[in-house]
Parts: structure tokens; C-alpha cells; sequence
């Protein structure tokens, strides 16, 4: 395998792995506050565009820490806005839960 290749591979894998906690944050909002998974897209903005209040937020990172045995880190969901956001906070977590990891 030549390293373009491997780099492909890599790519592709994070892909799949993005989109793996898209759907999974997907069928969580859709469970906890009756979203349509349609309209849960990476550039939608939490609050404004899908109405989420501050306590539906904390709802939230407690229940994918409760779904999938992880911690979120606290200071990193300050800083979430968008779907994308918590997509990268909740994939930096799967991460380190599954490299043993604190």
C-alpha cells in the first residue's frame, strides 16, 4: 500500500466515523426532544436552528454519556454551537474511551 493509499484508507475511516456519531447523535435527539433526523445536519446551530435550550443541552451530553460509557470534556462542550461541534467533542470522547484512555 503506498502512503496516498494509506492516507485514502485513513480519510475514509474518519468519514465513517464522523458519520457514525452524526447517526448516533441523530436517533438521540430524535429520541430525547422529538427532532427530525433530517433536519439534525452538521451546520445547524443547536439553539437557533433547532430551538435546544441551555438544560436541553446538558440533557443531552448526559444522555450519550449514559448511552455509550464516555465522558464529554466539560471545557469542549462550552465551546459547542453547532451539530458539527458536538459531533467533534462526542467522536474525541468514543475515542478516547475506546484507546482506554481517560
Amino acid at each position: 500500500m503506498s502512503l496516498s493509499d494509506a492516507a485514502t484508507n485513513h480519510r475514509d475511516s474518519s468519514a465513517d466515523a464522523t458519520e457514525d456519531v452524526l447517526d448516533l447523535l441523530r436517533a438521540t435527539m430524535q429520541s430525547e426532544f422529538g427532532l427530525p433526523p433530517e433536519q439534525i445536519e452538521a451546520a445547524a446551530h443547536l439553539m437557533d436552528d433547532l430551538d435546544l435550550d441551555s438544560i436541553d443541552l446538558v440533557d443531552l451530553a448526559v444522555s450519550l454519556e449514559e448511552q455509550r460509557g464516555i465522558r464529554l470534556d466539560e471545557e469542549a462542550l462550552k465551546s459547542v454551537r453547532t451539530v458539527g461541534d458536538a459531533v467533534a467533542v462526542i467522536g474525541a470522547a468514543l475515542a478516547r474511551s475506546s484507546s482506554g484512555a481517560a
